[in-house]
């Protein structure tokens, strides 16, 4: 799904502001659309905003053949003259290239831009392209296009440049299409025909007596609402520069690469479970021999629970038996002797397991 977003043109974004949307399915049907505010707004995959036509203007420049990157930060400073507005306020895109060789580029204001695309934001919703809504309505050598609503007037022209204009719905052919026509014929690029698509089902103007009084033949048109859900044109994708979104880059290994990992990973596990089994076997049969050795030394022994402590047991009690000091005997015998009376000692010797307690006075011989 994909949802589109048609910004308002008001200067800023407030709490109570409406924002007009669609949600479109893959093939770009309609599913749901309304007028909401921005927190009301349905989620989707993919979200794109329309920058109302009254909010961006188009001017035809000849640009040096430079990069891409240069372009974007030259172009503020080449359509100062034509806007009289500071390039710190300017947010210009440069489209496709005229005919005449001249650039189309569309400019939009910097803040208003900003704080638009920060109320969606802060909604929830993470805008990754934007358009002005005259990319939306089809632009081609074999004619104009013009959307003709209750109030207002949307021209784009053959290169896909725009403007607007007010009217009162009168039945003559307005001033703004006289005037844009002039323009066309001056450099030499008047159309043959204009299609005129109706908005909010407004009616359409007397196209007879327009074409009649511009020498252009005036046609009626799609309705705009269908032309609102199609594809835009590509070429004036405003978010560049500092406006491009931020895109999380993700590194994919390759199949293969994976496959590999897995079968050293599988191979890994396999020989550590087969060393693991190795040394418990190892293990139990080293218990079995240290316990026949014990019941060779012991055949007395009915029951074996664990041999090494039951083998030093056993070889103390033999020593003590057979008059052989054991590990504990010194510290036994100089524990009796010193509970002994006698006087103070004056030395203690200890071999072949006796204890010699010399006293002041007397010797006694454990």
């Amino acid at each position: 799904m994909k949802l589109r977003v048609f910004l308002p043109a008001s200067d800023r974004p407030d709490p109570q502001a409406r924002f007009a949307w669609k949600l479109l399915d893959a093939r770009g049907g309609v599913l749901r659309e309304d007028a909401t505010a921005a927190a009301d707004i349905p989620r989707a995959g993919d979200c794109e905003a329309v920058v109302p036509a009254s909010r961006v203007l188009f001017a035809r420049l000849k640009l040096p053949k430079v990069g891409a990157a240069t372009i974007r930060e030259l172009l503020p400073y080449a359509v100062e003259d034509r806007l009289l507005a500071d390039p710190s306020h300017i947010h210009a895109v440069a489209g496709p290239q005229t005919a005449s060789g001249e650039t189309l580029v569309a400019v939009v204001d910097r803040d208003w831009l900003q704080a638009m695309l920060a109320a969606l934001s802060r909604a929830g919703l993470a805008v990754a392209h934007a358009w002005p809504e005259s990319a939306l309505v089809p632009c081609g050598r074999d004619g104009w296009h013009l959307v003709w609503g209750p109030r207002r007037g949307l021209l784009v022209d053959g290169d896909g440049g725009a403007a607007t204009f007010d009217h009162d719905a009168p039945g003559a052919l307005p001033l703004a299409l006289r005037l844009a026509l002039d323009e066309a014929t001056a450099r030499n690029d008047r159309p043959a025909s204009v299609r005129v698509h109706a908005e909010d089902s407004t009616a359409l103007p007397d196209l007879a007596r327009w074409s009649a009084e511009s020498n252009v033949a005036f046609e009626p048109g799609a309705a705009w609402e269908s032309l609102a859900r199609g594809e835009p044109r590509t070429a004036f994708e405003l978010l560049q520069g500092e406006f491009a979104p931020r895109r999380r880059t993700s590194f994919k290994l390759p199949r293969a690469a994976l496959v590999l990992a897995g079968v050293i990973a599988f191979l890994q596990i396999s020989f550590v479970a087969i060393d693991a089994m190795r040394l418990q076997l190892e293990r139990e049969r080293l218990d079995q021999e240290r316990e026949t050795l014990f019941r060779l030394a012991f055949p007395e022994a009915k029951v074996v629970v664990d041999p090494d402590l039951q083998m030093s047991r056993n070889l103390a009690e033999l020593k003590r038996t057979r008059g052989f000091a054991v590990e504990d005997d010194f510290l036994a015998r100089l524990s009796r002797a010193a509970a002994e009376p006698g006087g103070m000692a004056r030395s203690i010797e200890y071999s072949n397991g006796k204890l010699t307690v010399r006293r002041e006075g007397a010797m006694a011989q454990r």
